[in-house]
C-alpha cells in the first residue's frame, strides 16, 4: 500500500517538473556545399531597412569539403534584410542583401562562381520540400536560351545571438541573382536621354503587387506595371512618362484593329517568341503565380518588349493546394477556377487570337520535348540535384522537421521523406508532360469568356493620349 502511494506521488511529482528545454540543433561535420556565415553582431535581421553585417563564405570548390572551422575564402561587409511576401511568415526566412565597401557603397563581388555583382538573394526553400523547384526552372530557362537568375546551393549560418556557431545553422539556401539591368544579368542598355523628352536604352518592369505611387505606373490602356530597373524612386518625371508612353505603344498595337499586320501590328513592338517560352515554362511547371504575379518584362536594345526573366516557382509542379496546381491537367492561362479568371493581362488574350502565335507554341513545345523538356533530361537534372544536396538536405530537415506535416500551401498527401518527395515530383512531371502532349495542338483561341475583363480598345491613330500632351 505504502509502495503504491509512494509510486503515485513520485509520478505526480514528475508531471509537475518543468519540461526540459529542447536542445538546439547543432551542425556537425562537413559539407560538400559552400557555407555562408552571416554575422549581425547579435542583432535580428529586420524586414526593412537593411542593417549592416559581415558575410563569410567557405567554398573550396565543387564537391570539396567545407567546415565551419575553416578560414573564409571570401569575406565582405553586407547590408541585409528579410524579403519576400508570403514566405516571410515562415521561420526559415528569405533574405536580400547587397555587398558593400567600408563606406557602404555597392561593391561588386563574384560569389560561389557567379559573375560579380552587388545585389543578391538568399532564398530558403521551406514549403518546397524538394528544395529545388526554383533551381530547376531557372536552369531550364537558361538552357533554352532565356536568361533566368542563376542560383547556387549553400548551407547558411546566421550568427545573430551569442550562441555557438554550430547552433545557429539555418539550413539549405539558394544564393540567387537579383533581377536587374547588367551585362551579366538582364542585358539591356542603360536609359539615356536623347533629343527633347525622348530616351534610348531599355528598362525592366513587372506585373506584381506594387507599393507607393513612385513604384509603378498605369499604362494608357490600364495595365499596372511596377518599375524594376531603373527603380521607380530613381526615375525623374520625364523618364517615367517616356517608359509609360513606350510601353503603351506596344499595347496600342496589340489592342488595335491591325494587330496582325506584320509591319504595324504587335510584331513591331513585341518579341512573340519570348512570350511563347514564358507560356511553356509556366505551363510545364503550372506555376501558381503565372501571368499575374512575379511576371517580368524588359525592353531590349532592338526596341522590342520581351517576356522574362521568369521568377518565383516554389509554388509550382504540384506544390500548392489552390489554383489547380496540385493537378497535372489543365492550363494555368485558361483557368477553370472563376477566382483566377481575369488575372492575366489582356496581352495574352489578344495573342491567342492569332493562329500563328498558337502554332508557334505547339511547334516550340515539340522542339523542346526532344531534349530539355524530355522526361530523361528533366529527371536526370532532378536526380543530379538531389545527389548534390543529399547530405545537406538531411541536416536541413533535422533543423526544420516538416516531413509528414502541412506547410502552407502543401497539398495532401504530405511526403514523409526526401526520397518520397522526389518520387512525387517526378510522378507529377510525368503526368503533366503527358497531358500537355495530348493538348498542345488544341489551345483555345481566347481566354474569354472566363476573363473578367476584355482587351481594351486602342485609341485612334490620330488621338492624343495623356502622356503625349
Amino acid at each position: 500500500m505504502h509502495r503504491t502511494v509512494g509510486t503515485v506521488w513520485l509520478y505526480l511529482a514528475l508531471l509537475t517538473l518543468p519540461a526540459a528545454a529542447e536542445e538546439p540543433y547543432r551542425f556537425r561535420g562537413i559539407s560538400n556545399l559552400p557555407l555562408i556565415i552571416i554575422d549581425t553582431a547579435n542583432r535580428p535581421i529586420p524586414n526593412d531597412p537593411k542593417i549592416g553585417a559581415t558575410m563569410s563564405v567557405i567554398d573550396h570548390g565543387d564537391g570539396k569539403p567545407n567546415s565551419p572551422d575553416d578560414p573564409p575564402t571570401t569575406s565582405t561587409r553586407i547590408r541585409i534584410e528579410v524579403r519576400g511576401s508570403s514566405s516571410q511568415m515562415f521561420d526559415k526566412k528569405p533574405y536580400g542583401f547587397e555587398t558593400v565597401d567600408d563606406n557602404d557603397a555597392d561593391k561588386k563581388l563574384p560569389l560561389l562562381g557567379l559573375p560579380a555583382e552587388s545585389d543578391w538573394i538568399l532564398y530558403g526553400p521551406y514549403s518546397d520540400k524538394s528544395l529545388m523547384r526554383n533551381y530547376l526552372v531557372y536552369g531550364l530557362s537558361n538552357k533554352i536560351g532565356r536568361y533566368a537568375p542563376r542560383a547556387r546551393f549553400a548551407e547558411l549560418f546566421l550568427r545573430d545571438s551569442s550562441a555557438a556557431l554550430e547552433e545557429q545553422y539555418a539550413g539549405v539556401y539558394l544564393l540567387i541573382e537579383t533581377i536587374k539591368r547588367g551585362t551579366d544579368r538582364v542585358d539591356v542598355s542603360r536609359l539615356r536621354p536623347t533629343e527633347g523628352n525622348e530616351f534610348s536604352g531599355g528598362y525592366i518592369v513587372k506585373v506584381d503587387r506594387v507599393g507607393g505611387p513612385e513604384t509603378y505606373f498605369t499604362s494608357e490602356l490600364g495595365s499596372v506595371l511596377g518599375f524594376v530597373s531603373p527603380r521607380g524612386d530613381r526615375l525623374n518625371d520625364e523618364q517615367r512618362a517616356w517608359i509609360k508612353q513606350d510601353f503603351s505603344r506596344m499595347e496600342r498595337a496589340l489592342a488595335g484593329p491591325d494587330f496582325l499586320d506584320p509591319q504595324n501590328g504587335y510584331h513591331r513592338y513585341l518579341d512573340a517568341d519570348s512570350f511563347v517560352d514564358c507560356f511553356l515554362l509556366n505551363e510545364l511547371f503550372k506555376n501558381v503565380d503565372s501571368y499575374f504575379l512575379s511576371t517580368f518584362l524588359h525592353k531590349r536594345d532592338d526596341g522590342k518588349l520581351a517576356m522574362g526573366p521568369i521568377w518565383d516557382f516554389d509554388l509550382s509542379s504540384g506544390n500548392a493546394s489552390y489554383g489547380g496546381v496540385w493537378k497535372s491537367e489543365g492550363w494555368m492561362l485558361f483557368p477553370q477556377d472563376p477566382q483566377r479568371a481575369g488575372g492575366a493581362p489582356f496581352w495574352w488574350d489578344r495573342l491567342f487570337e492569332d493562329p500563328a502565335f498558337r502554332d508557334r507554341i505547339a511547334r516550340r513545345w515539340r522542339e523542346l520535348r526532344l531534349e530539355p523538356f524530355s522526361e530523361s533530361a528533366l529527371f536526370s537534372t532532378i536526380d543530379e540535384t538531389a545527389g548534390q544536396i543529399e547530405s545537406a538536405q538531411r541536416r536541413n530537415f533535422e533543423r526544420w522537421p516538416t516531413w509528414g506535416t502541412y506547410v502552407w500551401p502543401n497539398p495532401r498527401p504530405y511526403a514523409i521523406s526526401y526520397a518520397q518527395e522526389i518520387r512525387n515530383l517526378k510522378t507529377w512531371f510525368t503526368r503533366r508532360i503527358e497531358w500537355v502532349d495530348a493538348n498542345i495542338d488544341r489551345l483555345p483561341s481566347s481566354i474569354s469568356p472566363l476573363a473578367a475583363t476584355e482587351a481594351p480598345t486602342a485609341p485612334a491613330a490620330n488621338a492624343t493620349t495623356d502622356s503625349e500632351k
